[in-house]
């Protein structure tokens, strides 16, 4: 078993984890960074479409604000967490995307104007659903 820590290793924010074990690869968390002073996080060391699993381990931006990405860039898999993380975690990423799809509009407008290049969201409201698509809850035991 490896365990390898990609993201809020330098900062409480962008949590990642990536578990190989028994031939698998898993995913734990995938957050958004947040804030003015980030950190480089690591790469996923596997394509998305390579990872067997995703644990979330609750509903946070900062441990679940990437699963979009993961989603655009191949992800099909699930992703495990509680049924109130997958009930949070359908509002915020599609409130997430419609904010990023919005300020893209926005900038790209204003950007327009002045000759900038076009600003791209970091993902879409299409990856938002297919990430919610992909989540399996779980009951809490006790």
């Amino acid at each position: 078993m490896k365990l390898t820590f990609l993201g809020a290793t330098h900062e409480v924010t962008g949590s990642c984890y990536y578990l190989e074990a028994c031939g698998k690869h898993i995913l734990i968390d995938y957050g958004l960074e947040q804030g003015k002073d980030t950190y480089e996080n690591q790469d996923i060391p596997v394509p998305a479409a390579r990872i067997d699993a995703v644990l979330l381990t609750h509903a946070h931006m900062d441990h679940a604000g990437k699963l979009p990405v993961l989603y655009a860039n191949g992800y099909r898999g699930k992703i495990h967490a509680t049924k109130a993380t997958s009930a949070l975690c359908e509002i915020m990423l599609q409130d997430s995307a419609h904010i990023q799809m919005f300020e893209a509009e926005w900038r790209n407008r204003k950007g327009k104007r002045t000759g900038e290049n076009p600003f791209i969201p970091l993902y879409t409201m299409e990856d938002a659903y297919g990430a919610i698509r992909c989540f399996t809850s779980h009951s809490k035991k006790r």
